[in-house]
Order: C-alpha cells, then sequence, then structure tokens
C-alpha cells in the first residue's frame, strides 16, 4: 500500500495592509511565488497587522517619543534624564502591549514560515522578533523570501545581523543587492533575489476598464510634479488608510484610497504611465508592463535596480521585461529546490 505524502505546511506571516498598500503587494506577489514553486504545500495566511494594533499611538501614547528605536536610549547625547525616563517607559509599555496580542502564527504545526519585504530592519525584531524565535525552538523552517532593509545604516545591519544568528534561517532571499552582501552568510542556502511584488502580474487579472488613455498621480509623501500629461485623464491613489489621513488627500476628483490591493492593481495594470513617490507603485506597474517614475530617494528604491530600472529616479522607465522574468524564474527554482528538501 502506497502511503500518501503529507501536505507541507506554510505559514506566510504577512505586513499590515492599512498602513501601507504596498505591503499588500508584496504579501499577494510572496504567495503566488510559494504556491508556482510548491503547488502541493499548503499555506496558510496570518496578518502582521495584530501586532501593530497594539502598539499603535492611540493605545500608549500620542507622543511621538514611542516610535524612536531601542538604540536612542543608549546615545550620550540625551542629557536630560526625564526624557530617557519617558522613553524607557514608553518601551516597557509597548512590550507589555504586545505580549497581550494573541499569537497565532506561533501555534501552528508548520514545516516552514515565510516572511517578505521590508522587514530586515529593528522595527520587525521588535514587533515580531520573539515570534520567529518561538518558530525557531519549535524547529520550524524560516524564509525570508525577497526581504530588505528599511534604512540600511551600519546599526541597523548589525542589529539584524544578531537577530538572524539568533533564529538561524533556513532561507534567505534578498530584494536587493546590498542585503545580500550584508546577510548571506547567516542562513543555511541565500539566493541574491527580486522582490516579491513582482509576483502580482502571476496572481492577478485585471479587469478590463471603459476608461480613455490615463495616468496614474500617486503622491504621500510630496507634492505633485508639474507634467504634461496630453490631456489624458488623471487618477490619483493614496496608499495608505491608516490613522488620520491628510485631507489634501480627498481634495480632487478621481482619486482612489482603498483597504483592497485589488483596486489599486486594477489601475496601475491598465495605465498608460505612473508617476509616484511609492516603491511599490513602480513595481507593480513596471510588473504589469507599464513605464513609471520614482520621485523618492529612499534607499529601498535599490530593489529596482535588481530589476534594470536604474534610470527610474531620473525618467519614466519601460520594464526589462526578459531580466525581470529571468530573475523571477531563478527565485521559483531555488524556492522549488529549498521547500522540497
Amino acid at each position: 500500500m502506497i502511503e500518501e505524502r503529507r501536505e507541507t505546511q506554510i505559514a506566510y506571516f504577512g505586513g499590515a495592509w492599512p498602513t501601507n498598500i504596498g505591503n499588500a503587494f508584496v504579501d499577494l506577489g510572496s504567495i503566488q511565488s510559494l504556491k508556482m514553486a510548491a503547488p502541493n504545500s499548503r499555506i496558510h495566511f496570518v496578518s502582521g497587522l495584530p501586532k501593530w494594533l497594539f502598539v499603535r499611538p492611540d493605545i500608549q501614547s500620542r507622543s511621538i517619543m514611542h516610535r524612536l528605536p531601542r538604540w536612542l536610549f543608549k546615545q550620550t547625547r540625551i542629557k536630560n534624564r526625564s526624557v530617557i525616563k519617558r522613553l524607557q517607559r514608553l518601551r516597557l509599555r509597548e512590550r507589555q502591549n504586545i505580549k497581550k496580542c494573541f499569537d497565532l502564527v506561533s501555534v501552528m504545526k508548520l514545516d516552514y514560515a515565510v516572511v517578505s519585504g521590508m522587514n530586515l530592519c529593528e522595527t520587525f525584531i521588535r514587533l515580531f522578533g520573539p515570534t520567529f524565535s518561538k518558530l525557531k525552538d519549535k524547529k520550524v523552517k524560516i524564509i525570508i523570501n525577497g526581504g530588505g532593509g528599511s534604512q540600511y545604516s551600519d546599526r541597523e545591519v548589525s542589529e539584524f545581523r544578531k537577530f538572524l544568528e539568533r533564529i538561524k534561517p533556513y532561507a534567505f532571499i534578498s530584494r536587493d543587492e546590498q542585503s545580500f552582501e550584508n546577510y548571506r552568510d547567516l542562513a543555511e542556502y541565500s539566493l541574491d533575489g527580486v522582490d516579491c511584488a513582482f509576483f502580482t502580474n502571476d496572481h492577478f487579472t485585471p479587469a478590463k476598464l471603459e476608461l480613455p488613455k490615463y495616468v496614474i498621480l500617486n503622491f504621500d509623501y510630496h507634492l505633485e510634479p508639474e507634467l504634461d500629461t496630453n490631456d489624458r485623464l488623471i487618477i490619483r491613489t493614496h496608499h495608505s488608510c491608516w490613522g488620520r489621513v491628510p485631507k489634501s488627500h480627498f481634495s480632487k476628483y478621481n482619486t482612489l484610497i482603498s483597504d483592497l490591493p485589488q483596486d489599486y492593481l486594477n489601475l496601475y495594470a491598465n495605465a498608460e504611465e505612473i508617476h509616484s513617490d511609492r516603491v511599490h507603485a513602480c513595481v507593480v506597474t513596471l510588473s504589469f508592463g507599464h513605464p513609471c517614475k520614482l520621485y523618492s530617494k529612499t534607499p529601498r528604491a535599490s530593489l529596482l535596480d535588481r530589476v534594470g530600472a536604474t534610470t527610474i529616479k531620473d525618467k519614466l522607465t519601460y520594464p526589462n521585461a526578459e531580466k525581470i522574468e529571468r530573475e523571477k524564474k531563478k527565485q521559483l527554482r531555488f524556492l522549488s529546490n529549498i521547500l522540497s528538501s
């Protein structure tokens, strides 16, 4: 009698969508890549939002100080002892609040736990470090699939290297070359990969829209540039519905703010071009084969260099479709191999 093979159990640990819908693009793309690489596995999608809810400002303090990182407490330039004590109380309260959040993924029976996106940073360690330590103790194999940093500072790299040394990831796939060089030696298997949002075109089939030719303007942090749109329709989008959304985001016609990534993907996949200060608006635009321009100096934009979009900050840039597909196939082969071993 042939014994039926047990399904591989994978937990995908997602981001907080309302804070930035770009997290959803990463999550949907990463899950798609897992399905393509391991079609016989069972993938359990677990949200990262609950941890964020337990540390949001209106639960612990309306002061911006709760956002300050742990290392700031150690800086000698902070001379005011009352400020230091205030910061320490806020950090203690944050840790207490996080402990109140039910940690679903840590009680699942799993073979693998996968996380993607901007997770190679101090904030991830602070919020989700205890969860991944529990998974490591349960001998769940941890995979970072298309990971990247936040600031790419020496301090951030040092802190995250210490964290990876503790949880000992099974596999590490970067989404930019710098992250690969920073952490490649700390996992059993490593790959210089791409951002998982490049798999959104494999995940999503857009609707056909009854619209004239249109341009997307997606600006959350900067003023819109003056552009010659050749009288094409302008549609505006914003990527966050978290907290206090600026009134200016509601001031113009044909504006979309949504909690569903599919709403954005339908627009981005049919647009003539997109201008944005959001990295992942550009990633999904390129994945669907359309040109875009990025108006941002964030170091996270280096993930676009991995697919040849090196001019994207300077001019409207068309995707190198062959390179994107080549890098994606390499990533799928790597995933398939590590998930079958």
